[in-house]
């Protein structure tokens, strides 16, 4: 049976799980906002852009979904709605579809319905940014794609970085600027050294979306000019306090790195400054990483009494040595830059007044090679080293762990210890 007739039978026997399943993660997503949609409103929203895939999938091709999404994002601007709220449908979907699909289908063809669905729903995502794009330049001659910053802790080190930063708005946390066919986001909250909150996850993934609008054929994520700190890591004021999972699928982290490892282009990590924490799962979720002699790199959440995910986990099983996780999740202590290059966490390492230059032609040469070659690679390479196959029980048994650790007294003390800025007492209770 063709693999997309194959699909639309299974949408048609496991749609209003599917459904279900969307509203659910949206309504987590976005359970600590306000002026969200209702449940209803979600159930409608899920309901009609999947009838739109089922029509891709009828046609056997993604073309159908490209008016309908031009006319979402239309509407969406005209109401002030934020590009990353609209696109998060479109994600959360792919994602829900992705897990419902996989389970239904046999191994070798796991790989084709993943296509068919990245098509579907990347090429209805593409003609979203495109249409909100060009609204906003049109309407401001910028594109809506900042956020400004505020205060909270991170899961580095303690204290702020240097001024700086290259281009948009002075207070815009993540700025976008296009050099060719290579597209550089510049992470730029000085006051909270790049912490990787809801707002800095949204506003980077918006970031993306504009530039694959823009056809980019590689992207460049470095952090703005003069910052001693590349990103302080996960946001510590945003975890939740015990009894929750810190760091669930609907975590913005989560959401961010998984839009990262699935965007079509190469994306490079250029690293100036050092990386805390679950910015270092970011940068390993990159496709290339450049750095110079001020780079270092610690996976911190030992320090905080934090069960990091399996998921994450699977992220550093795919780069690194495994005595090498051991030593940097079990010590808490920074790689340098050195050790970095030696460890291959680095591709290149040179000196800092030649890192932009060598990160730009390394760039440069990527954008002139095959963007579908390319995609499809990335694609391959992404399902290979993320579906490992683990027994349920196995799965189970190990969340169970997790949960005992998320929920324990150590976990909350790692917490205040961080925000006291003292040494914590664990006490493996």
């Amino acid at each position: 049976m063709e693999v997309s007739v194959q699909i639309s039978a299974i949408l048609a026997r496991t749609g209003d799980r599917v459904i279900g399943d969307t509203v659910a993660a949206l309504e987590q997503r976005d359970q600590t906002r306000r002026g969200v949609p209702s449940p209803a409103e979600r159930r409608r929203d899920a309901e009609y852009l999947l009838e739109l895939v089922r029509q891709c999938l009828h046609q056997g091709r993604s073309d159908p979904i490209i008016t309908p999404s031009e006319q979402l994002a239309a509407d969406c601007f005209g109401a002030g709605i934020d590009l990353s709220d609209v696109q998060a449908a479109f994600v959360v979907l792919e994602d829900v579809l992705w897990r419902h699909l996989s389970a239904a289908l046999p191994r070798d063809q796991q790989l084709d319905t993943l296509r068919l669905v990245n098509a579907i729903l990347g090429t209805g995502k593409d003609a979203l940014a495109r249409t909100y794009v060009a609204l906003a330049k049109r309407g401001s001659g910028t594109v809506a794609v900042t956020a400004h910053a505020g205060a909270s802790g991170t899961d580095g080190a303690h204290g702020t970085s240097g001024t700086g930063g290259t281009g948009g708005p002075v207070d815009a946390i993540v700025q976008t600027a296009m050099q060719g066919q290579v597209g550089i986001i510049t992470l730029a909250d000085q006051h909270k050294r790049n912490a990787l909150g809801a707002q800095m996850a949204k506003s980077i993934i918006a970031a993306l979306e504009s530039l694959r609008a823009q056809n980019v054929r590689t992207i460049v994520i470095r952090a703005a000019e003069g910052m001693s700190v590349w990103s302080a890591g996960h946001d510590i004021s945003e975890l939740p306090r015990g009894r929750r999972d810190p760091l669930g699928y609907d975590d913005p982290l989560e959401g961010l790195l998984r839009a990262i490892r699935t965007f079509p282009a190469p994306i490079v990590a250029m690293v100036h400054g050092t990386v805390w924490g679950g910015a270092l799962d970011l940068v390993l979720s990159c496709d290339l990483v450049t750095g110079d002699e001020t780079a270092s790199f610690a996976i911190t959440p030992a320090n905080l009494g934090l069960p990091y995910n399996t998921t994450g986990l699977l992220h550093f099983v795919g780069r690194l040595p495994l005595n090498l996780i051991k030593e940097m999740f079990f010590t808490a202590a920074p790689l340098d830059a050195q050790k970095a290059k030696e460890w291959m966490v680095v591709n290149h390492l040179v000196a800092s007044d030649e890192l932009e230059a060598v990160t730009l032609e390394l760039a440069g040469i990527m954008a002139t090679k095959s963007p579908m070659a390319m995609a499809v690679i990335k694609e391959q390479l992404r399902v290979l080293t993320d579906y490992q196959p683990i027994a349920a029980q196995v799965y189970e048994r190990l969340q169970g762990l997790r949960r005992q650790a998320y929920d324990s007294s150590d976990y909350l003390e790692g917490l205040r210890a961080f925000a006291e800025k003292r040494q914590p007492i664990f006490r493996n209770t």
